[in-house]
């Protein structure tokens, strides 16, 4: 039982502790380590399902969009999934915004998709976005109307 105890993780070890036989120890493990593993697959099946169905918003920023992306893939690394190079740049040239259908047809028509870094198609759309023209989406545009709606700026329209 001792060299049991050598094998096994901090929080392993408190679970198995004051068990005085090596089996039931063995057995307490085995419950562990199953559960663990149906809980990994099913973070990797929520993570598969983020991935696939990530896409960026109007009102979201390229980076930000970047950052969310970057945390599915980690998650997923961190759990033994590994993306592929050439899957996150598909991903994120099939999610983007129209803002970018520009920049993505030429890359996709430049080069081949498969062997462009990840880093590098981030620069180059981190690049495009900076020098694109501001376009001045205002959101207070929809909070007036409605506001006016409250003020019965528009009652004698509808009577």
């Amino acid at each position: 039982m001792t060299t049991m105890f050598n094998v096994v993780s901090i929080e392993e070890f408190k679970m198995i502790s004051n068990v005085k036989i090596a089996h039931i120890a063995w057995n307490i493990l085995q419950i562990v380590h199953e559960v663990s593993k149906v809980v990994k697959i099913n973070k990797l099946q929520q993570l598969a399902f983020r991935f696939e169905s990530i896409r960026m918003i109007d009102d979201e920023t390229f980076d930000e969009f970047c950052a969310k992306l970057n945390d599915i893939v980690n998650f997923a690394f961190n759990l033994g999934e590994v993306y592929k190079e050439s899957k996150i740049v598909r991903k994120i040239l099939r999610s983007l915004t129209e803002d970018f259908s520009p920049k993505v047809i030429a890359k996709i028509e430049s080069k081949d998709v498969d062997t462009i870094p990840v880093d590098e198609l981030v620069g180059s759309l981190q690049s495009y976005k900076s020098n694109l023209p501001k376009t001045n989406k205002s959101k207070s545009m929809a909070l007036k109307s409605i506001d006016d709606v409250d003020e019965g700026v528009f009652d004698d329209e509808i009577t």
